[in-house]
């Protein structure tokens, strides 16, 4: 069967055919974890030998997601389910797609845009059954907060689980800075703008997902230096999961900035008009000091704990961190 298919992911957005043949059967498993029975069906034998790793990074984001919610994720008519299913294959593009119970994951060894792999994206695609499906957006202006918040939480995510080091991370976020920064129309187009239709968010990518997740970035770095370390963006999470069912009503920008005040008592709205529905350039080093976290962390230590709310906004908990695989 051939058939015209759009990939979507946190890292990577492709357009393409892809074939699906009949050459390797497909294999079908029922996974019974903690809050959710997950219908796995692997579309090829490689897909099939990643089952294990597949369903242990899987119970462990959907325990970390539903804890940060507060609840299980909901369907188009707002009802929780604790049953989803995932489709795995091979393919020749890192790429996913969620809609309400229902994952799709197209995966490859390595790496896109330098830092993406399949478990990023799939830690995305799991987030998007809350942010996305069951919170939604009202209309494409808001995609620098579903994909950039997206892309936020599933490298933190990453990072807690042990499969991003702490080095890496801040040098994944750099990334991320340069690539908004340097993005074609930064400073002409609001971010909301950015995304407003479907083209002008593939066209203006890198403004919308490294732009936003910059945003997640600054705003979560800001509030937990403001609060001291007790109030972060993890504070907006459950608020959202609790007032906006996809069904009844669906977030703005104002809400967003709603949420925030309410649930950290500091106001950004002239961050988030400046900003996001503004084309003005967030002054990074104000923000996100990345290179002098990185500079402590690697060669002056003693400096450390200037850094605190940085590593926490990254996920870095203990900044002696090693890589590990999670398995």
């Amino acid at each position: 069967m051939l058939k015209h298919t759009l990939i979507r992911c946190g890292s990577c957005i492709a357009i393409m055919l892809v074939s699906i043949t009949s050459q390797a059967e497909e294999a079908s498993k029922v996974a019974t974890l903690e809050n959710v029975t997950i219908n796995y069906h692997f579309m090829d034998d490689e897909s099939v030998e990643k089952k294990h790793e597949i369903n242990d990074l899987t119970n462990q984001a959907f325990s970390a997601y539903t804890k940060l919610f507060g609840g299980l994720p909901r369907d188009e008519k707002g009802k929780e389910y604790s049953e989803i299913t995932i489709h795995v294959n091979k393919g020749k593009y890192l790429g996913g797609e969620a809609d309400p119970k229902l994952i799709m994951l197209s995966w490859r060894e390595g790496k896109t845009f330098g830092f993406a792999t399949w478990q990023t994206i799939l830690l995305h695609e799991l987030f998007h059954l809350w942010s996305g499906e069951s919170i939604r957006y009202q209309d494409g202006r808001e995609h620098w907060f579903n994909e950039g918040f997206s892309e936020f939480y599933a490298y933190k995510t990453a990072v807690e689980l042990g499969l991003i080091s702490s080095n890496e991370m801040l040098a994944v976020a750099s990334s991320v800075i340069g690539y908004y920064l340097s993005a074609s129309r930064l400073g002409e187009l609001s971010m909301r703008d950015a995304g407003r239709t479907n083209k002008a968010k593939f066209d203006n990518y890198f403004l919308v997902y490294s732009g936003g997740w910059t945003m997640a970035m600054a705003l979560d770095h800001d509030i937990r230096k403001r609060t001291n370390n007790n109030k972060s963006i993890d504070n907006l999470m459950p608020w959202l999961y609790s007032n906006f069912h996809r069904d009844k009503r669906r977030y703005t920008l104002q809400d967003i900035n709603q949420g925030i005040r309410l649930n950290t008592e500091l106001d950004y709205s002239k961050f988030l008009d400046s900003y996001v529905d503004g084309n003005a350039v967030l002054p990074i080093s104000e923000y996100l000091p990345i290179s002098d976290a990185l500079w402590a962390l690697t060669l002056h230590k003693k400096n450390k704990r200037e850094f605190t709310e940085l590593y926490e906004t990254l996920g870095i908990k203990d900044s002696n961190q090693i890589k590990v695989m999670v398995r």
